[in-house]
């Protein structure tokens, strides 16, 4: 099952996200990687964006 946003709760779950800014989008087995993968997407391309959240 993918979410979108929310806690996996199984092993065979993943969680996606997509930038509000872009066309990037991830796809992860758990929210803190998913998490961590959004900020440094942020951080990388969009700073002014990353720096107000």
């Amino acid at each position: 099952m993918n979410r979108r946003g929310e806690y996996v709760s199984s092993a065979d779950d993943t969680i996606e996200r997509e930038c509000d800014h872009c066309e990037w989008h991830a796809v992860a087995g758990s929210y803190p990687e998913l998490i961590k993968r959004y900020q440094d997407h942020l951080r990388d391309e969009h700073p002014t964006t990353w720096l107000r959240s």
